[in-house]
């Protein structure tokens, strides 16, 4: 099977920048400028000084929205739909706040939507997949992270604002699940590099 590559991997995409600037700032100001003309005189020093406080809560909750990845998830949602018409046979899939990864280790192909770059499928040879492995932490979570062309992918396979012991049940199932996922890279990498 011919494998329609992504030539780079592009973890950002225009989409997200497009968002951060109007939610970010746009808004804001917009939001700034509304309230000064519904109570005249216009000064510029009050739409400054309100408009950097809805920055501040604007950049607040993108930074939550951001780090549970809810910025981008109906884009994602909405990219994922398509996967199924693609002529591969991703036989895995983990969904985390970074994106979705799909596998197909039979083919040696991953394919993966970046929850920041939501609008694009990347399709890869999993010959170009290297460090693939599980990180047990305690303090920083636990995820399973490999590279795709030296760029890293980190996929959270527990989230929670809570300290959670690898060895407790749903620790270990969390390592039992990254690991399953690193296994499957590893095999579908080797496949790739079996042709």
């Amino acid at each position: 099977m011919k494998v329609n590559e992504t030539a780079k991997f592009e973890r950002f995409g225009s989409l997200f920048f497009l968002l951060l600037l109007g939610i970010g700032i746009g808004l804001p100001l917009v939001l700034s400028l509304l309230a000064c003309l519904a109570n005249p005189p216009f000064r510029a020093d009050v739409f400054l000084g309100i408009g950097l406080v809805f920055m501040f809560i604007a950049w607040m909750t993108l930074a939550m929205l951001i780090g549970y990845g809810g910025l981008t998830a109906p884009f994602v949602k909405r990219t994922a739909k398509k996967v199924p018409q693609l002529p591969y046979e991703f036989n895995s899939s983990f969904k985390g706040r970074g994106g979705i990864l799909y596998i197909d280790v039979e083919h040696g192909v991953i394919g993966f939507i970046s929850a920041y770059n939501p609008l694009k499928i990347q399709i890869f040879s999993a010959s170009r997949l290297s460090k693939m492995k599980t990180i047990p932490s305690v303090w920083t979570g636990i995820r399973f992270v490999f590279y795709i062309d030296g760029k890293k992918i980190s996929m959270p396979t527990l989230l929670t604002n809570k300290v959670v012991s690898t060895k407790s049940g749903i620790g270990a199932e969390a390592v039992s699940k990254a690991d399953t996922f690193v296994e499957l890279l590893q095999a579908a990498k080797l496949q790739a590099g079996g042709r």
